[in-house]
């Protein structure tokens, strides 16, 4: 290999490096318009369609499209050849470079060959790769920039579908809360040993189905709400719609054979002690006197016509006994008792089936509540922002119908509407509704009469009628009726289909109707 050709090859190198850089250069500014358009794209769809990880997915065309530049650089093929024909072309040196590759190739050499190799190294060697130009389609750089612009426009600016983003969010981590409540559920299903095995397994196939379902969801409030108003509607199937009388008549009775016991009677009723009270009446009836079987017996009777209408045949077997006792059949009477401790037991198990399907019910309804609550929080918000500003209007354009004669309109704020010329009041006994009285005049006034006390004041006996007629004894005063209704309620708020939203309710129901409560608020 001659000194010439071999400076000739090493010289083009660089030449060779240059010439790639700025085909690359033109490759890059031809093409960059396709990864712009779909960054575009990409960037205006999410403005119309809800796409999680916008940003994320609008630069991936222009990965694709670096990717494919950086290969083009590295992967394209380049000959020396093909570099020396175009070094010749650019920078004119009337195809020195090229006849000399082309000559040392040939079999056999010419004449002048080493001299026109010669000529071509001194050539070479006076040419820098900074002489050869950047190749660059500035027209279509420029047009690629449009797209390019206009797609960071639309990820820079508010973008209405982050809202339905955010809310997919917040519904996914509602749904992520009930999926651990219902893994709770499932545990508390697991260890609970009163539940029959049906009644469990089923339970646990539901909240499994349900959970499995729940977990797919990709944060669909739509798709969430019907799955759990689909589970509800197959747990409904299995709710028995006289449980809650079933189970108010079975805490009576319960209550009843406390008293036939000896006992008092406790805050709250325990079924197995009450299955218990009826085997020891059973065996306590030879010790018994004739008066006290009839009275048993009129007690028995009467707690089978209050358990006739839900329990049939605990209703039957305490008429049995009852009947027994009159007959003076005392084995039958202790077999009819036995038979009734039992359907008392087996109630108990069919009750606390129904309570775990109600205690499941009231979770799925508690989380379809929070479910549907996930993410409106703030418009809920917006909106009561702008029924309130739409209030303030009206009121401020409204008049007080009493200050008209004046030419008044919502002048003085202090003004009462149905107190014309009043002060304002400093609580809120002021929203007691004021009867209207026509042109001013005031009625006849009424008088509810009392007994005469001392000092001359009258007085008002509770639970005292001095009205004619003859006083009913049946009638329990209201004082004395209450406690029952209101242990009533509390047990059906902590065993009850009742959604823990509305708990709180009814709560604050039965506390405004304890004894006293609304006299005390009167009187202040």
């Amino acid at each position: 290999m001659s000194t010439a050709y071999t400076t000739v090859q090493r010289r083009l190198g660089p030449l060779q490096r240059r010439l790639r850089l700025s085909d690359t250069l033109l490759f890059t500014s031809r093409t960059l318009w396709v990864g712009a358009v779909f960054f575009a794209l990409i960037a205006l769809a999410g403005r119309l369609v809800a796409i999680p990880h916008l940003r994320a997915w609008a630069v991936v065309p222009l990965v694709v499209w670096g990717v494919l530049v950086v290969g083009y650089l590295v992967a394209r093929p380049s000959s020396l050849h093909r570099t020396a024909r175009r070094v010749d072309r650019l920078l004119e040196l009337r195809e020195r470079l090229a006849t000399a590759l082309e000559l040392y190739e040939r079999p056999e050499p010419g004449v002048l060959d080493d001299m026109q190799q010669e000529d071509a190294a001194a050539t070479v060697q006076g040419v820098r790769p900074g002489q050869l130009p950047w190749r660059l389609d500035r027209r279509a750089l420029i047009l690629s920039l449009l797209p390019l612009l206009v797609g960071i426009l639309l990820l820079l600016l508010p973008n209405p579908q982050d809202a339905i983003l955010a809310e997919r969010q917040q519904v996914q981590q509602a749904i992520q809360q009930v999926n651990e409540r219902i893994a709770e559920l499932q545990q508390q299903l697991t260890q609970e040993t009163t539940l029959t095995p049906e009644a469990r397994a089923l339970l646990e196939q539901r909240l499994a189905e349900l959970q499995e379902q729940l977990r797919r969801n990709p944060g669909n409030r739509e798709e969430a709400l019907a799955d759990l108003s689909s589970a509800e509607a197959r747990l409904q199937q299995r709710l028995d719609p006289q449980a809650d009388a079933r189970r108010a008549a079975l805490e009576q009775m319960a209550r009843q054979m406390e008293r036939l016991s000896g006992r008092e009677a406790g805050q709250s009723s325990d079924l197995d002690r009450a299955a218990q009270d009826l085997e020891e009446l059973a065996r306590r009836l030879e010790t018994m006197t004739e008066e006290e079987r009839q009275q048993l017996a009129d007690q028995l009777e009467q707690q089978a016509t209050r358990m006739a209408p839900t329990s049939p045949e605990l209703s039957q077997n305490l008429s049995d006994a009852s009947q027994a006792l009159r007959d003076g059949q005392q084995e039958q009477a202790s077999q009819a008792l036995q038979q009734a401790s039992q359907n008392v037991r087996d109630s108990q198990r069919e009750m606390a089936d129904q309570e775990a399907v109600q205690q499941a019910l009231s979770e799925i309804q508690d989380s379809r509540q929070r479910v549907a609550r996930a993410g409106q929080q703030g418009q809920q918000g917006q909106q009561g922002q702008q029924g309130q500003q739409g209030q303030q209007g009206q009121q401020g354009g409204g008049t007080n119908a009493p200050n008209l004669g004046q030419g008044q309109s919502n002048a003085d704020p202090e003004v009462d509407p149905n107190r014309p010329g009043g002060g304002r009041g400093d609580d809120q006994r002021e929203m007691v509704y004021q009867p209207f009285e026509p042109l001013g005049e005031t009625g006849d006034p009424e008088f509810v009469p009392g007994q005469q006390g001392e000092g001359g004041q009258e007085q008002t006996h509770l639970e005292q009628s001095n009205l004619p007629g003859v006083t009913n004894p049946s009638l329990i005063p209201y004082e004395q009726v209450y406690p029952e209704y209101s242990r009533s309620a509390s047990e059906a708020l902590d065993r009850g289909y009742i959604p823990p939203h509305l708990k709180d309710y009814v709560r604050d129901y039965f506390s405004h109707l304890e004894p006293g409560v609304g006299t005390d608020s009167s009187g202040e």
